[in-house]
């Protein structure tokens, strides 16, 4: 894990989120939104290297949850710095900082969607 590095403009990567399921599920919406590093302020990259790494994402292991009818399946994808993983995630999601990264990842992409 890496932590105390500092996240600059310099920093390259992006952020990906598709969202499956749910109580209004419609598959045809179900797109891959992405959002990359170059299109973030300093902050929101730091946000999300930060949160990567409190939640381990580049080397935890996923929960074998399934979702429950009606439920949320979340991929993220993240690439930062040259790592790069894809992890699948169900609601309700556990692990805090894993849940707080895939709430900004969504809102982040969802931010700048528009914007391109």
């Amino acid at each position: 894990m890496q932590t105390g590095k500092t996240c600059d403009e310099t920093m390259t990567g992006e952020a990906r989120v598709r969202i499956e399921g749910g109580l209004a599920h419609f598959p045809g919406l179900a797109k891959e939104q992405t959002v990359s590093f170059d299109d973030l302020a300093t902050p929101e990259r730091q946000e999300i290297a930060t949160l990567a790494d409190q939640a381990d994402f580049f080397s935890c292991t996923p929960a074998n949850d399934s979702a429950r009818p009606d439920a949320r399946t979340y991929t993220v994808g993240l690439t930062i710095a040259g790592r790069s993983r894809e992890l699948r995630v169900a609601e309700p999601i556990r692990d805090p900082a894993l849940a707080k990264l895939v709430s900004v990842v969504r809102r982040l992409s969802k931010q700048h969607a528009g914007q391109r």
